[in-house]
């Protein structure tokens, strides 16, 4: 098989295909795609919604119950626990195949009958507006996390303990304000930083304690603005710097960041791998265009795998736990295999095709809420050899009768559910964050929009009444309705005010950390400014030979990849767009750099 460049059906511009996907499309037979890769996970993303929630209705009492759906979506949905259990039959809602009209509609108008769970969850334990979670206990406000324990306001985590403000983080303790931060203990504001303890405002720093605004540091203790002193030094330094000040605290922060924009970054983030490309990723082989993954092998375009192993999967976005022979899937995992074209199935399901929430199921196409059961098409049972006989016929129905959205792209039997048909308007999607657009792009493109309503909350605290000092602020700050500095002129889904709740007080006074004045969005969008999004760019590295290509940053180290005093010819892609500030190096240039 030869390389074949397409081009894509959505956005117009050419792709390639390459031998080893056709090897691997041959392998779970499906035909190759028609949209281009970046199209591909845009449109999975739209299918969900990582963190806006809303009250809806319950099909089955009529009460208003928190939800991931808004309450004008129109799908039904049930208690979460009412959902999983067997009080109902999902097969109560099963259809004859329609072979007069395209099966993508179908299954369409099924996903509008069958009820699905207000949000998605599993083993949860005293945690309050939580979602996409699995084994979590005690926690607030927070989503997407596994093994997750008393955190509040925490997205994208993997068994971290009693940690806040935080993003993508992974196994850490006592954190606040991070992003992409592994195995840190008490890290304060800090991004791509492993193995640490007692750091605040430092960037990409491995194994390193008592740091305070320092960047590319390895194995070194007591640094500010990386600059060692002793340890008695440092603990009086620490002292002028009075950092329990608002205003001295974002002083130093903003002098943080301008020292990171000064040095180098590594193209992609990434440790133990083999023959990998893409950003975040971790202990993984032949793992190509993938985006924080830990443990993925022979794998293609995949995205948030928090835990492996994950093998032999294309276009997989959110989950893993050892799962095989996905293709694009969209939040599946727990021991999983062979799944296609499917969204939210769990729990050991396999040979499952253009299905919706479906848990521990096997052998069923077309299917909304099936739990445990074999051999179903849009929830009817069928025999093994009905079953059998029937499958063929509906994909070559699909790719002769294929659906067509508004907008006139078709999708034949190998792609993924089209947009249009998510409950979910695609400005509260993930794909929002990853794609932008404005309401206008949006609707011409054929995508749904929703307006969200704006509660006129009634401030009783400015933030610039705020006391300066955390050790001024009395319980009293736990009434207050406190308007966000940015009052909702910003981008960022401002909710105008918020409150601060009490295991956040408590921790901002033992740590010492001034009072927020931006509300819960507001904070979340800064920390994603400080992570790349899953797209790649070729680009070379910017070492110049003494120094960087801008001149900003002057080499320390000997680079063994090129003479001395010559540009480093290397080449990559990274996920640091052409027109971003960053000083990009490549690998031999960054490791002789970071001290």
């Amino acid at each position: 098989m030869n390389t074949e460049t397409k081009q894509c059906q959505n956005c117009h511009l050419k792709f390639t295909i390459e031998p080893d996907d056709f090897s691997f499309y041959e392998k779970i037979k499906v035909p190759p795609p028609t949209f281009c890769p970046d199209c591909r996970l845009v449109r999975r993303m739209s299918w969900r919604n990582t963190w806006h929630l809303y009250k809806k209705q319950d099909a089955k009492t009529g009460q208003e119950i928190f939800s991931v759906f808004p309450s004008d979506s129109p799908v039904k949905i049930y208690e979460r626990d009412y959902w999983a259990s067997d009080a109902w039959d999902p097969l109560e809602y099963g259809r004859d195949i329609d072979w007069s009209r395209p099966f993508l509609s179908q299954v369409a108008e099924l996903l509008q009958e069958v009820p699905l769970p207000a949000h998605s969850a599993q083993s949860v334990v005293n945690s309050e507006y939580c979602t996409n979670a699995s084994y979590i206990k005690n926690c607030y406000f927070s989503r997407a996390l596994a093994h997750t324990e008393d955190c509040a306001y925490v997205i994208w985590d993997e068994s971290s303990k009693q940690c806040m403000d935080s993003h993508m983080t992974d196994h850490c303790e006592l954190g606040y304000g991070n992003v992409n931060c592994t195995r840190c203990y008490k890290a304060f504001f800090s991004v791509n930083c492993e193995d640490c303890r007692d750091v605040t405002f430092s960037k990409d720093c491995v194994g390193c304690s008592d740091c305070l605004g320092c960047v590319g540091l390895r194995s070194k203790s007591y640094c500010i603005f990386n600059i060692p002193y002793t340890k008695e030094e440092y603990v009086t330094k620490l002292g002028t710097l009075d950092l329990g000040s608002k205003k001295a605290f974002e002083e130093c922060r903003e002098r943080a960041v301008e020292l990171w924009s000064k040095f180098p970054v590594k193209f992609m983030q990434g440790l133990q791998n083999t023959r990998v490309s893409g950003d975040y990723i971790y202990n993984s082989k032949n793992a190509k265009y993938c985006w924080r993954v830990k443990g993925v092998e022979d794998s293609k375009y995949c995205l948030n795998m928090l835990s492996g192993p994950v093998k032999d999967c294309y276009d997989y976005a959110n989950w893993g736990g050892g799962s095989e022979l996905i293709y694009e899937g969209l939040v599946c995992g727990d021991q999983t295999s062979n799944i296609k074209f499917s969204w939210n199935c769990f729990g050991g399901a396999k040979n499952i095709e253009y299905s919706i929430f479906c848990h521990g199921a096997a052998d069923v196409f077309g299917c909304v809420s099936i739990r445990r059961k074999q051999y179903c098409i849009l929830n009817k049972q069928y025999s093994k050899e009905e079953y059998e006989k029937l499958v063929p016929k509906i994909i070559e129905h699909m790719k002769t009768m294929p659906y067509r959205d508004r907008k006139g792209r078709e999708y034949c039997y190998g792609e993924f559910f089209p947009s249009e048909l998510s409950p979910f308007p695609f400005n509260i999607s993930e794909a929002y964050e990853l794609s932008p657009k404005t309401k206008e792009e949006a609707i011409a493109e054929g995508l749904e929009w929703r307006e969200e309503a704006k509660r006129e909350y009634v401030a009783t605290k400015q933030p610039d009444k705020l006391p300066d000092r955390i050790k001024d602020a009395s319980e009293e700050i736990l009434q207050e309705v406190i308007a966000c500095d940015h009052k909702r002129i910003c981008q960022e889904e401002c909710t105008g005010a918020f409150r601060i709740i009490e295991r956040e007080l408590e921790f901002l006074k033992r740590f010492n950390i001034p009072l927020p004045n931006l509300c819960p969005n507001c904070r979340h969008y800064s920390r994603l400014a400080l992570r790349n999004i899953p797209k790649f760019f070729k680009r070379a590295c910017h070492c110049a030979g003494e120094k960087s290509e801008n001149g900003v940053y002057m080499n320390t180290g000997a680079h063994p990849s090129h003479a001395k005093g010559e540009h480093c010819s290397n080449e990559f892609e990274t996920s640091y767009a052409p027109e971003r500030p960053e000083i990009v190096y490549c690998e031999q240039c960054y490791q002789s750099e970071v001290a």
